[in-house]
């Protein structure tokens, strides 16, 4: 073998090794970013549904959306305090939020919190002592409107659900 084709050879081999490890370096990257994108998710998801007070406002929205509620646990929504009600919409803005910057996928929102972004836009008792057409909710009233759109042409796809 001459010093030329040792040259080649060893030139096309670094090329190659180059090439992979740009690849593998891209596949981590890609992996990671679906990680933390996945880390996020949880935490936000772990917020609503392990903290007493959402998980009661969640609970009320339902059984007033099927006409199940109790006037008492009516009274409950419409007198529950402005700061978990607030607190409750700004969980949901944040959601939007991470959707329109990519770091939710909209059919994960929609699947894991569109359906009590809904009830609450369509409660009435909730809005008892907001503005609902206050310019501070429509980052909550664009997420809502995006949650009916997509809730009425849903087709479950498990394909859909990734981060």
């Amino acid at each position: 073998m001459t010093w030329d084709v040792a040259k080649d050879i060893a030139g096309i081999a670094g090329t190659v090794i180059a090439l992979g490890a740009l690849l593998n370096g891209v596949i981590e990257y890609g992996a990671q970013g679906a990680q933390k994108r996945a880390e996020q998710f949880f935490v936000i998801r772990k917020r609503l549904f392990e903290n007493p007070t959402f998980t009661r406002v969640c609970t009320l929205l339902r059984k007033e959306a099927e006409e199940q509620a109790t006037p008492a646990e009516l009274q409950d929504l419409e007198t529950c305090p402005f700061e978990d009600k607030f607190e409750f919409l700004a969980l949901f803005e944040e959601v939007a939020l991470m959707m329109n910057s990519g770091l939710i996928r909209e059919p994960v929102a929609h699947y894991m919190f569109g359906f009590y972004a809904i009830l609450c836009w369509q409660s009435g008792r909730f809005w008892t002592d907001l503005t609902k057409d206050s310019k501070y909710w429509k980052v909550f009233e664009n997420f809502a409107a995006a949650m009916e759109r997509r809730d009425a042409v849903f087709q479950y796809d498990p394909r859909q659900l990734r981060f």
